[in-house]
């Protein structure tokens, strides 16, 4: 008999961790608007590249990235309040969930799967997007950009979200958005699904090339549509 493809992504998992930006929620977009607002306060111009020089990176090397490549010098408190500020409305009340998620975590839930996040952004941002989905409750453990020191692609947070729930790596599944998340929990030896999000449509063959599975969207997980990579 064939596995659908709920039993395919699940069978033989211990936990589930999601990335949260541009996977749970459709927030990508939101950063661009608050980089320009920053950066005109602060009378600097805003690269074209600069959100693909920032993917992937902690909210903590961010700052770091402010600081001493676009030479704005106020410490990184400073800066993260002031990201907070600027995009906190949007998050609690603006930012939509990607179709599908809400349907798919309580799915996983009633699995008796442990889930986790592993964001880079803040803890107060994270936080007030899943509060207002009331969707915080499915997550075990909550790892943002501020408890780690090297962001993605760097393995740690996949790796402590991990050990914090207490489950092998290898038995554990990912949900990311860009090459830099899934390369991320490729390192720390986790099986990843690639998610569709506008914001990284140009690099959809990167993404498929480095992950296990690949969604349009999570209604492909139950309508039997997802994209199986390698």
């Amino acid at each position: 008999m064939m596995k659908n493809d709920i039993e395919r992504l699940l069978g033989g998992k211990e936990a589930i961790i999601f990335d949260v930006d541009g996977t749970l929620i459709d927030s990508m977009g939101v950063w661009e608007e608050v980089d320009r607002i920053y950066l005109t306060r602060h009378g600097k111009p805003m690269s074209e590249d600069l959100q693909r020089k920032l993917a992937g990176l902690s909210i903590l090397q961010a700052a770091d990235y402010f600081r001493n490549v676009i030479g704005i010098d106020d410490p990184p408190e400073k800066m993260l309040a002031e990201w907070n500020e600027l995009a906190f409305e949007q998050y609690r009340h603006e930012i939509q969930m990607k179709p599908g998620a809400a349907k798919w975590l309580a799915l996983i839930e009633e699995k008796g799967l442990p889930m986790a996040v592993a964001t880079s952004n803040t803890r107060k941002l994270a936080m007030t997007a899943l509060h207002a989905h009331d969707i915080e409750h499915y997550f075990k453990v909550i790892m943002t950009g501020e408890d780690v020191v090297k962001g993605k692609p760097d393995p740690f947070v996949y790796q402590e979200a991990a050990r914090r729930l207490g489950v092998n790596p290898a038995n554990c599944l990912v949900f990311e958005d860009i090459p830099e998340g899934i390369q991320a929990g490729l390192s720390a030896g986790m099986t990843v699904c690639a998610v569709q999000d506008d914001f990284s449509d140009y690099q959809i063959d990167e993404k498929k090339k480095l992950s296990h599975y690949y969604i349009n969207s999570f209604e492909n997980i139950f309508d039997n549509k997802v994209e199986v990579l390698a």
